[in-house]
């Protein structure tokens, strides 16, 4: 008896269902990772936030084990997507943010959210906070049936390089 509870101690833990540690209180960012990609690889909240357990036994405020600063949010996504970092820390975006820089710029989550996809009408929006001045051949509109925003047209979407 003893053998197999000692084999079942060294085996991994079934993974968890996506966000159950969390919902209780996290209902919204929990609804939100479901629709994303991440979640059916069974990605869930504690690869990112750690296995966080003060926060979750807390009363109180008190901050998951990981919460990744702008700054940080390439380095993360980049243990799992090795060849987009790589891109990325190559683009003008990249290097703003890998520097820390004072210009703000833009990171992972700034493009694919943090815990839902966004869709190609929110990203172009978050675009437009830093680029409304943009020459004519830029401006198309946001093909929402084709899910890309505009620059995705011409520019490569990590390093923004002309295609």
């Amino acid at each position: 008896m003893i053998p197999l509870l000692l084999l079942a101690a060294l085996l991994p833990a079934p993974a968890q269902e996506v966000g159950k540690l969390c919902v209780s209180c996290h209902t919204e960012h929990v609804d939100d990772l479901k629709s994303h990609k991440h979640a059916a690889k069974n990605i869930s909240c504690e690869v990112c936030h750690g296995e966080s357990k003060p926060h979750r036994n807390a009363v109180g405020a008190t901050s998951p084990d990981r919460v990744a600063g702008p700054d940080e949010v390439p380095a993360l996504c980049g243990t799992c997507h090795t060849a987009q970092l790589k891109a990325y820390s190559e683009s003008k975006h990249g290097k703003l943010v890998l520097a820390q820089s004072k210009t703000r710029a833009a990171q992972c989550s700034t493009c694919h959210g943090a815990h839902a996809p966004r869709t190609a009408v929110s990203m172009k929006r978050q675009c437009d906070r830093c680029h409304a001045e943009l020459p004519a051949a830029c401006k198309q509109p946001v093909s929402v049936a084709a899910g890309k925003q505009a620059c995705a047209t011409c520019h490569d979407p990590h390093t923004l390089a002309k295609r």
